[in-house]
């Protein structure tokens, strides 16, 4: 959310000229980390509970490999993991606001499939059930997000003055 935030603000001028693409590399190199740090730890949780065969943890992996929950697990795998690797692999992918931004909705989105992922087989074990109590708090959990912050973002200043490592960050350079 900070990046696709930090692009935004930066597109409208909030920032000035301060903002530049060494800035969008270490804001894509974040994202580019957490993608493969994320894939690691489902790995990691999946190679040991299917490793260990326990009756009591591997019911959980079997009930999202059952009918359209294994569809949405393979879609799951390649939103969540593939896309956003290859998408910001390349340095010039790194630097590219638009791409930035793009991807760090996409992973937004993602992270909400894994939510859903994670509660919603318990629920509706037949199938994936969407209905509009999920997208509706999806809606009203980021337009109250996004309405607290255009409330205090007129009210303050968005670069932290006085700040004695704000020179360093904005004089950042690969």
């Amino acid at each position: 959310m900070v990046t696709c935030l930090i692009v935004y603000l930066n597109e409208k001028g909030m920032f000035g000229s301060n903002i530049v693409s060494d800035h969008y590399y270490s804001f894509g190199a974040l994202l580019y980390g957490f993608v493969n740090f994320w894939a690691y730890i489902a790995f990691s949780q999946f190679m040991l509970i299917w490793y260990a065969n326990l009756p009591e943890e591997t019911f959980w992996f079997l009930n999202r490999w059952e009918g359209s929950w294994m569809i949405f697990s393979i879609v799951f795998i390649v939103v969540h993991f593939l896309v956003p690797f290859f998408a910001l692999v390349s340095q010039p992918a790194k630097t590219n606001a638009s791409r930035l931004k793009f991807m760090s909705i996409w992973i937004l989105i993602a992270h909400f499939m894994d939510m859903f992922f994670l509660v919603m087989p318990t629920f509706s074990p037949d199938g994936v059930a969407l209905g509009w109590i999920e997208l509706g708090f999806l809606l009203l959990a980021f337009g109250l997000m996004f309405l607290v912050f255009t409330f205090f973002a007129k009210s303050t200043n968005l670069m932290p003055i006085g700040d004695p490592k704000l020179k360093r960050g904005i004089d950042f350079r690969l």
